[in-house]
């Protein structure tokens, strides 16, 4: 059976051929390559990432948004979607094409801006089905050149007062109430002598390099469709949790995590509203607000909506 790594590209197929060439590398488990363009604005990134595809894997295919899925993928498919659907939809586009293969039984996300420097894939499938409550299991991330830890990799949920009270606040960290709340949330910050676990239990894992079991993924509907960006795993782990699993963290295998190079040149005001929603959408339709909460969650909204609004005129 083989495992589908799902990768979601925009606008940057050199980070895109990287990450392929990474797990080319350093990867032993049976793999197959499902990477889905999410509405590139340059053509030309398209292109390239046909090009190289075609140039370096004689069983390879391109699937235009529309066209028939196959039964049975090759060994890359390349899925070019017509408009930029966001995280959640774009990773679903890849699942779909997963749950049409009954040769592949789970399932790796993994962002373009990822580097494998070892054999991770054959011990995350080891933890996945050893352990009959694993519903997520992930490797710790690494900064560029393996300087210092990617902290996001490992973290406990959102409590719903804290998440409410950061934008209320507007992000800032007033009193240093935000930075002592994250780094409590951010396990390697708040006990360091967790990276030297074989095994760690985590809520919220990093949604750049998961791996599941694709029944699983089919079951709780793959990612919540009405968010572009942000609160994804949040959303999985209410799903998850809901069915009594748990996502893991496997200390000592590790990869890079160079870090949201998609979003680089994207508008901070753009950024921030896709906070905003999604925030909004998690918090309304995954956690049982009391009445005060919703007021002031409301209450946050319309504050924060005004702090956009301000970015935008000044730019």
């Amino acid at each position: 059976m083989f495992t589908a790594i799902i990768i979601l590209n925009y606008n940057n197929s050199e980070d895109t051929i990287k990450c392929i060439e990474s797990v080319e590398r350093y990867n032993s488990a049976d793999v197959k390559y499902i990477v889905v363009d999410n509405g590139s604005t340059r053509q030309s990134v398209v292109t390239e990432i046909s090009e190289y595809i075609k140039g370096k894997f004689s069983d390879s295919l391109v699937i235009k948004e529309g066209d028939p899925i196959p039964q049975h993928l090759p060994h890359v498919s390349f899925y070019v979607s017509s408009v930029n659907d966001g995280y959640a939809k774009g990773n679903n586009k890849g699942l779909n094409l997963a749950y049409a293969d009954d040769t592949i039984d789970n399932v790796l996300i993994l962002n373009s801006d990822i580097l494998f420097v070892e054999d991770i894939i054959p011990k995350l499938k080891g933890t996945l089905v050893s352990l009959p409550n694993c519903a997520i299991v992930s490797p710790i991330l690494y900064k560029k050149d393996l300087l210092g830890i990617d902290y996001n990799c490992a973290r406990k949920n959102h409590k719903e007062w804290e998440l409410i009270l950061t934008y209320l606040f507007l992000y800032k960290d007033i009193f240093g109430i935000r930075s002592n709340y994250e780094a409590k949330r951010k396990m390697f910050v708040s006990n360091s002598s967790l990276t030297q676990n074989d095994l760690l239990p985590i809520e919220l894992p990093s949604g750049s390099c998961m791996l599941m079991s694709k029944d699983l993924m089919s079951q709780i509907g793959g990612f919540d469709p009405r968010t572009f960006l942000y609160f994804e795993e949040n959303i999985l782990y209410k799903k998850i949790e809901k069915l009594g699993l748990q996502n893991y963290l496997l200390p000592k295998s590790k990869c890079i995590h160079l870090g949201a190079t998609s979003t680089q040149k994207v508008s901070g005001a753009f950024l921030l509203q896709c906070s905003l929603d999604s925030a909004s959408y998690y918090l309304t339709h995954y956690c049982n607000l009391t009445f005060i909460q919703k007021i002031v969650w409301n209450i946050s909204k319309v504050l924060f909506s005004i702090k956009i609004k301000l970015i935008r005129l000044i730019k």
